[in-house]
């Protein structure tokens, strides 16, 4: 089928879909945490937040990274390859995706926030005041409450 088969409805809808595929709010990113069922969502949502300098920094813009990743190579992973010395994805929620495989992976074990908030400590961030940041995150803007 080529473009110029469609309807002048039917291009609009593909352009509209489209432009709309890599849109980002706040909203949708914590509805899509919510349909993947992620483990500690609000602790998620602060990650991105620190991340992405609260979805400004050129890593989310340009790579559509919301959480700073590398490029997995022991795991699954929907990165398209690396840029900038993190992954690429080409939309934000594909972003999402490989941070839902990241937590399957390495965090499934967590039971508690504590051993959650441990596990990130140890292999996440370089940060040596990475938790304390999140937790600041979390209490401070009451995410929990979001979910």
């Amino acid at each position: 089928m080529s473009l110029e088969s469609l309807s002048d409805f039917e291009k609009e809808v593909l352009i509209v879909n489209l432009k709309n595929k890599n849109d980002f709010s706040e909203e949708s990113f914590i509805e899509m945490l919510q349909d993947l069922n992620v483990k500690y969502p609000y602790i998620v949502l602060a990650q991105a937040r620190i991340e992405s300098g609260r979805y400004s920094s050129r890593i989310f813009k340009e790579n559509h990274n919301l959480f700073g990743m590398k490029q997995a190579n022991r795991r699954i992973n929907t990165a398209e390859g690396t840029q900038y010395g993190h992954a690429f994805y080409q939309t934000w929620r594909e972003s999402v995706y490989d941070y839902a495989f990241y937590q399957s992976r390495y965090l499934s074990s967590a039971t508690t926030e504590e051993e959650y908030y441990y596990i990130i400590g140890k292999s996440y961030a370089e940060d040596p005041k990475y938790i304390s940041k999140l937790k600041n995150e979390v209490e401070k803007y009451k995410l929990k409450s979001k979910f």
